[in-house]
């Protein structure tokens, strides 16, 4: 009865296809799961239909970049509708400056002496939208570090010789945009870009429907505190393993004891919420 409700494939920065992604998940013996890709919502229908054939259940979903207070957050949206026309929109927007920042730094990683053909990165990318793991892939496949992890550290990470910034938008932009979706929002892994306390209160109480208790990242005393704060703002949780395939880094999917009842309340708020 365990679900995961936080993986991605090879539509964003995932090792896997959606398919793929759903025979591991049968494998793993889980009843459900969430595919939410970064600024994409590719690879869903892909995901629906192998669990459909499977009999594993999919329900849509997405992870957004945006800004709080200067700082990176990520927003979950779940049961997104994939043919909303102004999310899909939005999307696009996405897409189109993650291609351009990574053209900026291949660009920069040129300067410093190394030889980067923009095709091979998008090569990389294949479907999925362009990011920073698809560059680092091409400098390990050039010898020009030894792994993924070395990329970031040496040259694309935040304040990297090669880094750009990439287009954020607010929070309440992203709850606005998961909403005229039909889905829900909920603030993803606070535990990793959220420190103080009064900033994850005031996030919850700015119009999310819940909020990601469950990650591989959040120890026992930030589970403990985030299950209050969704207690205290009426909010919904969820969980995951923000699986992405990648050996020796990702925890293996499913491997978090996350219940069905928390994908049932998901999927009771999103009936109410269409009714």
């Amino acid at each position: 009865m365990a679900i995961d409700l936080h993986m991605h494939s090879t539509f964003s920065d995932g090792v896997h296809s959606p398919t793929k992604l759903v025979e591991l998940a049968i494998k793993r013996k889980l009843r459900a799961i969430s595919l939410t890709d970064h600024d994409s919502l590719g690879g869903v229908n892909e995901a629906i239909a192998a669990g459909n054939k499977y009999g594993l259940e999919v329900i849509s979903g997405c992870e957004l970049s945006c800004e709080f207070k200067g700082r990176d957050l990520h927003i979950l949206g779940y049961g997104v509708d994939q043919n909303n026309a102004e999310f899909q929109d939005m999307l696009s927007k996405f897409r189109e400056t993650r291609y351009k920042r990574g053209i900026k730094i291949v660009e920069k990683l040129n300067a410093l002496g190394m030889n980067i053909d923009p095709a091979e990165v998008l090569a990389k990318a294949g479907e999925g939208a362009l990011g920073r793991p698809h560059i680092a892939a091409v400098l390990v496949d050039k010898g020009y570090v030894s792994r993924n992890a070395e990329a970031f550290d040496k040259y694309i990470a935040d304040g990297g010789p090669a880094y750009v910034a990439k287009y954020k938008m607010s929070p309440a932009e992203a709850i606005r945009y998961i909403h005229l979706a039909g889905g829900l929002a909920f603030i993803a892994h606070p535990g990793i870009f959220l420190e103080e306390a009064d900033d994850i209160r005031e996030l919850a109480s700015s119009g999310f429907d819940g909020v990601e208790v469950y990650h591989p990242k959040h120890n026992a005393g930030k589970i403990e505190q985030l299950e209050a704060v969704a207690k205290d703002y009426g909010l919904l949780v969820s969980g995951g393993t923000d699986y992405h395939g990648f050996t020796g880094r990702d925890m293996p999917m499913g491997s978090i004891e996350i219940p069905y009842e928390i994908l049932e309340a998901i999927k009771k708020r999103l009936k109410e919420k269409r009714s």
